[in-house]
């Protein structure tokens, strides 16, 4: 029994023995990049652990997948250090929104990356991926001039839209020229148009604004009697009528059927039937902001400008 027990011990022994020269051996092998994590100027450098579970090719790749997760942390940091030139109210996901278009766009310039070295020990694989600094950064600078280019000409074209009275068109593309760049807000999005230099963003959301400012909802008394179904025309400026504008009525004398209508191609309100019926009542009518937001565009940046605007409306005695 106490033979058993002896050579019981003994394996045990030179099993422990064993294992701790193996790992004794394995950290002396442990590469520099794991020793210490490398720094510099040049690269980001990215550093993927995990567990040797399964397939050899499935943790691999899952450790490749976590080295160039652990690059795009340091490339957030970075944008978070930055200064926003386009600070927006925190309501309503606008500010996470833009944050993540940034960080979205931000992370797509990873193509640049190349493999460095693996290591492994009993338990875990390692994987050591870096990115130039500087070829992330060629990289970034074309996708953001190529996106500045399908910006202008968005740009250029709602201009010639706002001109030819095409209203909606000409803010879905205003809207457009600021939705390709809202991944670079945190940077400048100037071009040059005839000699000039502007900001696209910004000048966009002015024009949206401005658009918004000049559109009324008038009663056309030419046409009105008290039969008159549509009445209600939309105008932008002086007297252009704005076709396929959203609005939405309140009335005093009870519910309405449809209570959310857009303008026909002559820009009139095809009024729903009102019952008349006992004392005057009054119609509201008002350009549907929030909807006219959902229509032109996703971007919620672009549909709180819009929405912070004073609707155009007007209030009818019927």
């Amino acid at each position: 029994m106490r033979s058993y027990i002896f050579i019981f011990v003994s394996v045990l022994f030179v099993a422990c023995s064993t294992t701790k020269k193996q790992a004794e051996l394995l950290e002396q092998s442990k590469p520099y990049w794991l020793k210490e994590r490398p720094v510099d100027n040049l690269y980001y450098h990215g550093i993927g652990i995990v567990p040797k579970v399964g397939a050899p090719m499935l943790y691999e790749d899952k450790a490749k997948e976590r080295s160039l997760a652990d690059i795009s942390s340091q490339i957030s940091s970075t944008i978070k250090s930055e200064a926003i030139l386009y600070q927006v109210e925190d309501k309503n996901g606008v500010r996470d929104f833009l944050q993540n278009r940034i960080k979205s766009v931000s992370e797509s310039f990873l193509e640049g990356y190349e493999y460095v070295d693996k290591w492994e020990d009993l338990s875990n694989t390692y994987v050591y991926y870096r990115l130039s600094k500087q070829v992330y950064n060629e990289l970034k600078a074309k996708r953001k001039a190529d996106a500045l280019e399908v910006a202008k000409e968005k740009y250029l074209a709602a201009i010639e839209l706002k001109i030819n009275g095409d209203i909606v068109p000409s803010l879905e593309n205003f809207a457009a020229s600021i939705d390709v760049l809202s991944g670079y807000m945190n940077e400048l999005t100037v071009v040059n148009i005839d000699g000039k230099q502007v900001d696209l963003v910004s000048v966009s959301s002015v024009m949206i604004t401005q658009i918004l400012e000049d559109i009324s909802v008038r009663r056309n008394k030419n046409r009105f009697v008290s039969d008159c179904n549509d009445c209600i025309r939309i105008y932008y400026g002086k007297g252009m009528p704005v076709k396929n504008l959203p609005a939405k009525l309140e009335y005093t004398g009870g519910y309405l059927v449809n209570d959310r209508l857009k303008s026909d191609d002559k820009g009139f309100l095809s009024i729903p039937f009102l019952d008349k019926s006992g004392e005057p009542q009054k119609l509201l009518v008002k350009i549907d902001l929030v909807s006219l937001g959902r229509l032109v565009t996703k971007n919620l940046y672009v549909r709180k400008i819009i929405e912070n605007q004073k609707a155009a409306e007007i209030i009818v005695e019927v």
